[in-house]
């Protein structure tokens, strides 16, 4: 009785199976490359203006974002100084008579 697995022989059903996953496999491939073949065709030269515009226009949006945020800063001093004001005038009034 021999228990050692005979790794030597491959098994039949199982290479059918593997045969076919491979040759789907390669269908799959094969009809990806078809569809950006034909995408690249359509698209001509236009890919490339695309991803320079979208730069472009990520540069915008960032630069939109640093004058906002300067505005801000800018309010946000404003604020701070009209308060401090307003604590100087309310400190100066503090013990006077109202009338």
């Amino acid at each position: 009785m021999n228990t050692t697995p005979d790794l030597g022989e491959p098994r039949v059903a199982e290479d059918s199976i593997t045969q076919r996953e491979l040759e789907a496999l390669t269908r799959r491939l094969e009809a990806v490359e078809d569809r950006v073949e034909a995408m690249q065709v359509q698209t001509g030269g236009n890919f490339a203006a695309v991803i320079e515009g979208q730069a472009a226009l990520r540069r915008e949006v960032r630069d939109g974002f640093a004058k906002v945020n300067g505005r801000f800063d800018a309010l946000e001093a404003k604020m701070d100084q009209n308060q401090a004001q307003i604590v100087e005038l309310l400190t100066a009034l503090v013990g006077k008579n109202p009338n």
